[in-house]
């Protein structure tokens, strides 16, 4: 009987446990994505840098 009254609380609350777990992973990851976008977008604006001929040594 116990276990059957705990399962009938886990369904019960599970939709407001699934939502509060969604928006807390999203409030965790916010800041590694932003951080994603600033490096993406800083990436894109740098200037390339030159490619150079490989020197050789005078040996």
């Amino acid at each position: 009987m116990k276990d059957e009254l705990w399962m009938r609380t886990w369904n019960d609350g599970h939709p407001r446990f699934s939502d509060d777990l969604h928006r807390g992973l999203l409030w965790l990851f916010a800041p590694l994505r932003r951080l994603g976008a600033r490096i993406v977008r800083r990436a894109a604006t740098a200037e390339p840098a030159p490619l150079t001929a490989p020197r050789r040594d005078a040996a």
